[in-house]
């Protein structure tokens, strides 16, 4: 498993990010593009099989942009 990601910035120079692997079911919480978070965090186990797939319109009332 990875501990770190590289992304590249616009300047061509790489910001490294630590990887934190947490439970499904905490990913309700955090700020998640697109917001499938909720969904995750609702699924009877992490290898089950979502029911539905459609997602919520993303608006400013229902996600925090960071």
């Amino acid at each position: 498993m990875a501990a770190e990601e590289y992304d590249e910035l616009p300047d061509g120079n790489r910001e490294i990010g630590i990887v934190e692997w947490i439970d499904y079911r905490k990913t309700a919480e955090l700020p998640i593009f697109p917001p499938i978070g909720p969904a995750l965090a609702a699924l009877p186990s992490p290898t089950a099989t979502a029911v539905e797939a459609a997602l919520p319109a993303i608006t400013d009332a229902n996600y925090t942009w960071v």
